[in-house]
């Protein structure tokens, strides 16, 4: 006999086995207690094999099925509670990104008035900060908020923001950059540059507050003034015919005319130095001021201040009059640089 015919013959062989083996019957009995009738079960080999494969598989199933369930849920609570995150963090650059519109407006207008008053235009760039430096103090600033908000926004121990730098920003608020894991949203990246510009803002509306201050102080010191109220010119400043009928003289200031009485102004902010008679300046007053300058107002009928006294520009000082040598009653007005007399017509302004 060949093999094939002995490999079909055993294989007959199990098969017939197993065919007789599973319609082989085992029967169960049910007996009750009481009366009843006896229940008689006959199930096939086949029957309790199927049974017990169907009884196994729904278990495994059950015990995946709860296992998957169980990790479906941890991601949904972890994406859920890293949207609350994501949605808080949104709210608080909504709020600071509001809260600073308002104060970069407050500024700007600031900003703009200091320019007018300065006589300045918007393209005064010396005022603002070179980009190099803004840039490299954004990143500082940036990389701060982000371990700050870090700490204030996580909602587990381990996690981890990816927070952005300068040029991711700009990228970002260019439409430039899509980057995996930058889970922002575009308030963001727009708070981030309104918070640079507003600090560039405050700094050059700082710059300009502190120039201002510097040149009303110079204006204040600089006496670029008219030193009484009304007057016109009798004598100017150099060489003149002596008015008291003799000769040539030189003139180391000007004259202006004006009735007994009219008020003298201190021409700038300084120190009165000298005060009283001093032969023919007659009544006056000297003034130090800063840079080197001093006024000296001279045939004054009265004082309104004392030597050592601190007077601001514009502040009354005397009254016109014709003491000393005078042929009538007017201001005798001397400027001078480290006591050395100018002609003082350039500083006899309206300011």
């Amino acid at each position: 006999m060949s093999i094939k015919k002995r490999i079909a013959q055993k294989a007959a062989q199990w098969q017939k086995k197993l065919r007789d083996k599973g319609n082989e019957r085992v029967t169960f009995l049910v007996i009750p207690h009481n009366d009843k009738a006896i229940i008689n079960l006959q199930l096939s080999n086949y029957v309790i094999v199927l049974a017990i494969f169907t009884v196994v598989f729904v278990v495994l199933a059950s015990i995946l099925a709860t296992n998957l369930q169980s990790r479906i849920q941890t991601e949904a609570d972890t994406l859920q509670d890293r949207d609350r995150a994501y949605l808080r963090e949104r709210e608080l650059y909504l709020r600071k990104y509001h809260e600073m519109s308002l104060q970069q407006e407050l500024l700007r207008k600031e900003l703009m008035r200091l320019f007018r008053q300065a006589n300045l235009t918007e393209n005064a760039e010396s005022l603002f900060t070179d980009p190099r430096e803004l840039q490299q103090m954004a990143i500082a600033m940036l990389d701060s908020e982000g371990e700050e908000l870090a700490r204030m926004l996580s909602y587990q121990a381990n996690r981890r923001i990816k927070f952005l730098n300068f040029e991711t920003t700009v990228k970002m608020a260019e439409g430039k950059l899509e980057e995996e894991g930058f889970y922002f949203y575009p308030e963001v990246s727009h708070y981030r540059k309104l918070r640079l510009e507003l600090r560039q803002t405050a700094q050059a509306t700082t710059i300009l507050h502190q120039l201002l201050k510097e040149r009303i102080g110079v204006e204040q010191a600089l006496p670029y003034f008219w030193p009484l109220a009304g007057g016109h010119f009798t004598s100017f400043f150099g060489g003149r015919i002596s008015p008291f009928g003799y000769g040539r003289d030189f003139h180391t200031g000007v004259d202006l005319a004006s009735p007994i009485g009219t008020p003298i102004y201190a021409a700038a902010d300084g120190r009165i130095v000298s005060c009283g008679y001093s032969g023919g300046y007659g009544l006056s007053l000297k003034i130090a001021h800063r840079y080197g300058f001093e006024t000296l107002y001279g045939h004054l009928s009265s004082l309104h201040a004392t030597c050592g006294q601190f007077v601001k520009k514009g502040q009354l000082i005397g009254r016109v009059g014709a003491t000393g040598r005078a042929t009538g009653p007017h201001l005798h007005y001397e400027v001078r640089i480290l006591e050395r007399p100018i002609n003082p017509m350039p500083y006899l302004t309206s300011l």
